[in-house]
């Protein structure tokens, strides 16, 4: 089978990549080279910009694909490009959606794919939801091959979810130092976090699948946890307990448009997904990495990587801002 990745190389695509090289796919990579990462041997890089379509036309000129994913389409105008493309040129699109899409306020205790979308607190889901309708229309009206897949909140091994990011070592940093963290609400809603070599078993048993075309899939674990002890797993990982302030997700917002749009458009809410869909559709897939293991492993990455402990100026200024925000407040 030979799949092309717009991408590859981010957090929940390079586990996918591995997935896909171990399971014998023929893969190729269509990106810019930019980011240095170890692929596993055998991936094929497309060196282009994909925001130039017509670069990327000359490269894959005189090729056909069974299956294309782009991992960095976000706005109707990128799936455009996407159409113009690949229409004829793959038996299989799938767009990387988000499942920030679903109906926010939350109105039903567990999600499926047949949840409502609607977001207005958050642009970025509503670009998803955009992206999704034009794909849907393509499909329907001109028979474009779509598989639309929807992760929720996924890391990879190095990451650390907290309210305020993942990718950077912000959070963490404060909660070595012994300073004050900020968790959104009451820090009891539930929220579900899908370790990214789990959710490439789930996504890779997709592939070339022609009964998923015209279908949607949401991909996550079973495990949900609160956010008060997904903060305190993370300490646990790090040696130290960690010291919360609890801040509403409404003051929040108002304090930084920025933040409130996604904790107000995703991170405030209940969220528990069911799984039922994917299971069936690939029968192999099962969420085995908890929490608390995903942590460890960060936590022991960042050991042997210390250079990687990145602190993020805008967010720790952000933190800063907002408890003293927080505490005048409540002078």
């Amino acid at each position: 089978m030979k799949v092309l990745f717009i991408g590859g190389t981010g957090n929940i695509s390079l586990d996918c990549t591995h997935e896909a090289v171990k399971a014998g796919i023929e893969l190729y990579h269509l990106n810019r080279g930019q980011r240095r990462v170890a692929l596993p041997a055998g991936v094929k890089t497309l060196t282009g910009d994909i925001r130039k379509p017509d670069e990327v036309a000359r490269i894959i000129k005189d090729m056909q694909f069974d299956v294309v994913v782009d991992w960095i389409a976000f706005v109707p105008e990128h799936i455009e490009t996407d159409i113009r493309l690949f229409s004829g040129k793959t038996a299989q699109f799938i767009f990387i959606s988000s499942a920030s899409v679903y109906k926010k306020p939350v109105t039903e205790s567990i999600i499926t794919e047949g949840t409502m979308l609607h977001n207005p607190f958050w642009e970025y889901s509503r670009n998803k939801i955009a992206c999704e309708e034009r794909l849907v229309r393509e499909y329907r009206e001109r028979g474009f091959p779509i598989t639309i897949v929807r992760p929720s909140h996924t890391y990879s091994t190095g990451w650390f979810p907290t309210t305020f990011g993942s990718a950077d070592f912000t959070v963490p940093a404060r909660m070595l130092a012994g300073k004050p963290i900020v968790v959104h609400g009451d820090g009891q809603s539930l929220w579900t976090l899908t370790h990214t070599k789990d959710f490439a078993v789930g996504f890779n048993g997709l592939l070339g699948n022609d009964k998923a075309i015209g279908e949607v899939f949401q991909i996550t674990t079973d495990e949900a946890l609160s956010w008060d002890e997904i903060h305190r797993i993370i300490g646990r990982s790090l040696g130290v307990v960690p010291k919360i302030v609890h801040i509403p997700s409404d003051f929040i917002a108002n304090y930084s448009a920025e933040l409130g749009s996604g904790i107000l458009g995703d991170k405030a809410y209940s969220v528990i997904f069911d799984n039922t869909k994917i299971k069936r559709w690939v029968p192999s897939y099962k969420a085995v990495i908890p929490f608390h293991v995903g942590m460890r492993w960060s936590a022991e990455w960042h050991h042997a990587h210390p250079e990687s402990a990145v602190i993020d100026k805008k967010s720790e200024d952000e933190i800063e801002g907002l408890l003293a925000a927080w505490g005048k407040a409540h002078s």
